[in-house]
């Protein structure tokens, strides 16, 4: 028997790459939205940044649901498929008294950039980074 790949997903952890991309978002502008057990990542930005949410879509790979799609007011985004990591993450990010320890544990320099991108601190060009300098972006 084959099994749907939205239920086959919640079986495959996060890489280190997709993980950031989670976390940066979710201390930016991204938003967590579905019930327990039915959460997932919602990722919207205004249209001009419209490169910068098909980078976190490439990132996302096999976690994203869907392409890109316009969003009413002048915003481009998309959700994630559910996944029992964004329940885990719910329960970090579960007020703004939120486990500033535990999430500082977790970020590392490319959840912090995404972070920065959200909120217009920073704009991310990985062409412009070389091999080794996306190794140390995720180094512990």
């Amino acid at each position: 028997m084959v099994e749907h790949p939205e239920i086959a997903i919640c079986r495959i952890p996060p890489d280190p790459v997709q993980f950031q991309v989670m976390l940066g978002s979710l201390l930016g502008n991204g938003q967590l939205v579905g019930l327990p057990r039915q959460r997932r990542l919602r990722i919207a930005h205004r249209v001009e940044r419209h490169g910068y949410v098909m980078w976190k879509y490439d990132r996302l790979g096999p976690f994203a649901a869907a392409a890109p799609a316009p969003r009413a007011g002048g915003l481009v985004g998309f959700e994630t498929a559910s996944h029992p990591i964004f329940d885990d993450l719910a329960r970090v990010f579960a007020n703004r008294f939120s486990r500033h320890d535990a999430i500082e544990r977790l970020l590392r320099p490319l959840g912090l950039a995404v972070w920065l991108c959200d909120v217009g601190r920073l704009e991310l060009d990985a062409n412009a980074f070389s091999p080794a300098q996306r190794e140390l972006a995720l180094a512990s």
